[in-house]
C-alpha cells in the first residue's frame, strides 16, 4: 500500500476522549511518543491501544508479561491476540552478571535484544506496536549520538510496512523524532492528558481531565 494511503488512514486508540482529542485517533503508519512519570497511565494506554486492533505486539522492558496479562485481564481488556515480547531481565540474569566484567552491558544486551525484535517482526509484521519502558532503550548505546541514531533507525524499522508505533517513557528526550506526543500527568489537582504535538492533523488543544478506573482511561474534553 502506498504510504501516502497509509498515512491517510486512522487507527482508534481505544480512549474514547483521546481519539476525540486526536480528530478521530492516530495516523497510521506513525510513531508516537507517551510520557510522563510513573503511575501516569502509559502502560494502560498501551493496553487500550492493542487491545483494540488486530497484529498487535507489546514489546516490554519493565513490567513482565505474566503482570501485563494480569492487568489487562484486571480491566477487562482482551488482549489473547497480542503478542508480548518480554525483555525484562530474567531471574537468571543477576547469578551471569560476571559476564560484564569482560564486556560492557551495551556490548552484552544490544545484539541479543535487538534480534529478538527483529524476529517477532519479520514472523507477525504488526500493525500496532507498543513499547514500555522505552527510556531503558538508552542504555543500549554507548553515547548520546549513538542513541538518537539507534531510536531513528528503530522508528523506521518499525514502520516501514505501515506499523503505528506508540513508545511509552517517562521523559520526553525523542519528541523531536516522532509525529506525535501526548503527555500525561498526574498532580494533586488530578490527572490530566495533553497532547503538544501531532503532525499532519489537526487536534483539540490544552490539557484535558483524566481519570484511570476499573475499566481503563477515561478523558473528558476540556470546554476548549
Amino acid at each position: 500500500m502506498p504510504e501516502a494511503v497509509i498515512n491517510s488512514m486512522r487507527l482508534m486508540t481505544g480512549v474514547p476522549g483521546l481519539d476525540h482529542i486526536l480528530q478521530g485517533g492516530l495516523l497510521s503508519g506513525r510513531v508516537y511518543l507517551v510520557h510522563g512519570e510513573p503511575g501516569t497511565g502509559k502502560t494502560t494506554l498501551g493496553l487500550h491501544f492493542l487491545a483494540t486492533g488486530k497484529d498487535g505486539l507489546f514489546i516490554t522492558f519493565g513490567q513482565s508479561a505474566e503482570h501485563l496479562q494480569f492487568d489487562a485481564s484486571s480491566l477487562g481488556m482482551d488482549i489473547s491476540a497480542v503478542t508480548i515480547l518480554d525483555l525484562t531481565p530474567t531471574p537468571e540474569r543477576f547469578s551471569a552478571m560476571q559476564t560484564y566484567d569482560i564486556f560492557s552491558p551495551v556490548e552484552v544486551e544490544r545484539e541479543p535484544i535487538s534480534q529478538q525484535v527483529a524476529k517477532a517482526f519479520k514472523e507477525l509484521n504488526p500493525q500496532r506496536i507498543f513499547v514500555d519502558g522505552f527510556g531503558l532503550f538508552h542504555n543500549l548505546a554507548s553515547d548520546a549520538f549513538q542513541h538518537t541514531r539507534l531510536a531513528q533507525s528503530f522508528f523506521r524499522f518499525a514502520t516501514q510496512r505501515g506499523g503505528t508505533l506508540i513508545v511509552a517513557s517517562e521523559d520526553s528526550e525523542c519528541a523531536r523524532f516522532v509525529d506525535g506526543v501526548i503527555e500525561l500527568k498526574f498532580s494533586r489537582e488530578g490527572r490530566s492528558v495533553r497532547v503538544t504535538k501531532f503532525r499532519g492533523s489537526d487536534f483539540r488543544e490544552g490539557c484535558h481531565p483524566m481519570r484511570l478506573t476499573s475499566s481503563g482511561l477515561q478523558i473528558s474534553l476540556n470546554a476548549a
